[in-house]
């Protein structure tokens, strides 16, 4: 029987529930096709890197690359 991942406490639990871990690239990857399935807007609150950025950061996504995103130094990075 298989119970609600809110009631596990303790790490056998965990396995018994059959719960599978994903990687952050796959999860990542997983949440960008949905939003791509859906129509739902990716990247919310970027503006500007339409036809530039968002779709090679998407490739990188999908492909399971690394990212390093680097800003200028001495500039805000966050809203």
């Amino acid at each position: 029987m298989k119970s609600k991942l809110s009631e596990i406490s303790k790490l056998g639990q965990l396995k018994l529930s059959g719960y599978a871990p994903k990687s952050i690239k796959d999860e990542m990857r997983d949440n960008l096709i949905e939003k791509m399935r859906t129509g739902i807007k990716r990247f919310e609150g970027i503006y500007g890197f339409e036809d530039t950025v968002i779709p090679d950061l998407e490739r990188a996504i999908l492909s399971r690359h690394n990212i390093l995103l680097l800003g200028l130094r001495g500039r805000q990075k966050r809203e």
